[in-house]
């Protein structure tokens, strides 16, 4: 359950305010005639909250800056993007109302991109936390970010009449449901962590399979042998035969006789050992290192962790006891009187719009960054001891070769006999080897039937994840059911009260919403006469609007701009008749007291709704544009 209300719009240019109109909760208007500037501030509001525009108008393309104050979900802050005819352009927030902002040009203000990246989040991410939305991929890896979720949310005059959703390019049909399943909350957090994890383990098992069929291959294909136990015993066997090589050469038969040949080979295998235990010093040392790294990182992460669950707690708190009225001074304990409408109970001060929830919030983010990083290096460097210890053991090994060498060599010296200890060396060297292949073989044994053990736990784990996805779409599709059916009522009510201008609305009976193919049905037609097929569209649209206040598992957060009231022909009394009955079904008992947002543009407002109550600004003509350039 969400909620985005639009607190205040201001344009720049040059320094200067072009525009700078206060929106309220409910029903705002904005009115004038056509070639006004309407369709510009409409395009302002989509961009400034994510949208992605560049074909502005040369009126619009001559300002700086738009920024909006926006509460959402009861969090004040301030959006600010530049006007640029560039795309994917980032936005600035500041975490306080627009006042507040306006104290400094720097300092209090973050810029996320439009695009997130390994090390900053996008400031779709930074919104969707706001608005409390799960990070939605769909099957193509395709992301979805606040520009895909406005486009639901902004009925614009470009957009063909049959499409359901804002026209984009390059557009994806999986995006559009991904999107519908979004903002109607008929898209399960479980149900999407269940199924990117059961992908995951997917690809995992394909992985696996692919290194069990490569090692197999290799057992097949080559000398290697594929019983673990005669391996075993081969290489005792070797271990048998090298042991008794080098007790000949530790203890030669002849008498030993030291010459100018044997001394250089003597100095050439005192110099790998020395290199090798160099080595293994040098690993070792860095292992040492990186583990007291990891043990800080660790303790580091655990502070996070705590001041993250300290901030949430707070917040929790201040929701809890920030409207208890204090009837008693804390003082001299006498009753206090009754405060002014909007004052304080004790000190009687006007109380203003508080942003420190915002402020508290944006301490979250910033540490939930610092957590996420945190963590991206602490499995850098777990990462990094495991690589240090395989190139450790690799070390061992050799040092243990070399010392063995020089051991062995220092003892003996070639003499007359020198073909027995070539001999004898030679079988060293051979055994050796033998040695070294058979633990080759037996670590590749090991690495099969490890990868063996990991197939039969994916395997389980697939048909549990299997399971469960199966469970949440069922329960998903039972409350798309009740999400399209109330959808439908809301539509049919609307088509109905158009009247007589097409009879085919008032015997309507059946509303299909395709998001897939980006398109809505009646009785399953789509067309219509184009004046008919405007009223239908902005029927279906605000018919998704009017559900996600009455259902409250909806994700849609209670806010629809319409730049699209009349267009094709449109007759004033079709456009005012509508005007009316949308509003009257805001002001419907059934949504009172309820908190929404409902913008939209007309030429031809009805006469009892031009009023202060719902309009914004002034009634915009020729010598009185939206934009005071």
């Amino acid at each position: 359950m969400s909620f985005l209300r639009l607190n205040r719009l201001v344009i720049t240019k040059e320094g200067k305010e072009v525009y700078n109109e206060q929106f309220h909760n409910g029903i705002n208007i904005i009115r004038g005639h056509n070639s006004s500037g309407k369709s510009t501030i409409s395009n302002f509001i989509f961009y400034v909250l994510g949208g992605e525009f560049n074909t502005w108008l040369p009126e619009a393309i001559s300002c700086d800056y738009v920024i909006a104050e926006v509460t959402i979900n009861g969090k004040i802050l301030t959006l600010k993007r530049d006007v640029d005819e560039k795309r994917s352009r980032p936005m600035s927030f500041y975490y306080g109302t627009y006042e507040e902002s306006k104290v400094s040009l720097f300092d209090g203000w973050t810029l996320h991109q439009y695009n997130k990246s390994k090390d900053a989040e996008s400031f779709s991410q930074v919104l969707f936390k706001f608005l409390e939305f799960p990070e939605i991929s769909t099957d193509n890896q395709e992301t979805i970010t606040i520009n895909q979720v406005l486009r639901l949310m902004y009925v614009d005059q470009l957009s063909a009449l049959d499409s359901l959703m804002r026209n984009e390019d390059f557009d994806s049909p999986n995006i559009r449901q991904a999107i519908g399943y979004l903002l109607l909350g008929t898209y399960d957090d479980e149900l999407l962590q269940k199924q990117m994890l059961l992908r995951q383990r997917r690809k995992e098992l394909a992985e696996i399979d692919k290194q069990l069929k490569a090692i197999e291959d290799v057992f097949q294909n080559s000398a290697f042998e594929f019983k673990p136990e005669k391996i075993r015993q081969e290489k005792q066997k070797s271990e048998i035969a090298l042991q008794k090589v080098l007790d000949e050469l530790t203890n030669p038969p002849v008498e030993k006789k030291t010459n100018q040949e044997t001394q250089k080979q003597l100095e050439v295998l005192r110099a790998a050992l020395v290199t090798k235990k160099v080595q293994y010093a040098k690993v070792a040392e860095t292992i040492e290192k990186v583990k007291l790294d990891i043990l800080d990182s660790d303790d580091f992460i655990n502070i996070l962790k705590e001041k993250i669950d300290a901030v949430n707690l707070s917040i929790n708190a201040r929701g809890a006891f920030k409207d208890i009225a204090v009837s008693y001074c804390p003082v001299c304990l006498e009753k206090l009187g009754e405060p002014e409408d909007g004052s304080c109970h004790l000190c009687k001060q006007p109380r203003t719009a508080d942003s420190s929830d915002s402020k508290v919030l944006r301490m979250k983010l910033e540490l939930e960054m610092q957590l996420k990083e945190s963590k991206s290096l602490l499995d850098y460097k777990n990462l990094v001891v495991v690589e240090k210890q395989g190139e450790l053991l690799d070390i061992k090994r050799e040092l243990k070769v070399a010392q063995s060498n020089y051991d062995v060599f220092i003892n003996q010296s070639r003499t007359t006999t020198e073909s027995f200890y070539d001999k004898l060396l030679e079988d060293k060297g051979r055994l050796n080897a033998d040695i070294k292949f058979f633990d080759k073989e037996l670590a590749l044994y090991d690495s099969y039937a490890e990868y063996r053990i990991q197939k039969e736990s994916l395997v389980s784990q697939i048909s549990t994840l299997d399971d469960t996805t199966t469970r949440l779409q069922s329960e998903q599709k039972s409350k798309s059911q009740v999400a399209f059916r109330v959808i439908e009522k809301y539509t049919l009510e609307l088509l109905k009260g158009d009247g007589t201008y097409e009879r085919n609305f008032a015997n309507g009976y059946n509303v299909l919403i395709d998001f897939y193919r980006n398109s809505f049905f009646l009785d399953g037609r789509n067309r219509f006469s184009a004046s008919s097929m405007v009223l239908l569209k902005n029927c279906v649209r605000f018919a998704i609007f009017f559900a996600s206040i009455e259902l409250d598992f909806f994700r849609f957060p209670k806010f629809i701009l319409c730049d699209n009231i009349e267009d094709k022909g449109m007759e004033e009394p079709r456009s005012q008749n509508f005007q009316r009955n949308i509003v009257q079904l805001a002001n419907s008992d059934q949504f009172k007291g309820k908190d929404f947002q409902m913008i939209f543009s007309t030429s031809m407002i009805s006469t009892e709704l031009d009023n202060d109550t719902y309009t914004v600004g002034s009634f915009y003509g020729d010598d009185n544009k939206s934009l005071k350039l």
